[in-house]
């Protein structure tokens, strides 16, 4: 249980950076994903925060695949099978929470997607 509480806090940090921090390409020229959202009126608009999310969703999956990929490694490795149990864990844990985050991001893509066919 604690687990899932982690995993939660983490996608919820991590989602308070992104919508602080980040920004748009050509789309979104000068402004913070926190301005376009707060703007956000035409189906474009909506379109372009989608593919953000969509673009995040993608790096996620990525980092996913790259800690499941290391944690399946430090399992099998005889040299390392002593220590290993410590850095399967943490790639093991970390291959989760990037897949939570990649799903959150996919949910969030869904969401504006609607609301630009919504505004139409």
């Amino acid at each position: 249980m604690k687990t899932w509480k982690n995993i939660g806090a983490m996608i919820a940090i991590l989602t308070i950076v992104v919508l602080g921090y980040a920004s748009f390409g050509s789309a979104a020229e000068g402004k913070s994903l926190e301005q376009m959202i707060s703007e956000a009126k035409t189906p474009a608009d909506h379109e372009a925060i989608a593919a953000y999310y969509e673009k995040e969703a993608q790096a996620a999956h990525q980092k996913h695949a790259e800690h499941k990929k290391l944690a399946d490694f430090y399992a099998v490795t005889p040299a390392l099978k002593t220590k290993s149990g410590t850095l399967f864990a943490h790639c093991n844990e970390a291959a989760k929470k990037y897949e939570e985050l990649a799903k959150e991001y996919e949910a969030m893509a869904r969401m504006h997607r609607d609301m630009a066919k919504a505004t139409k």
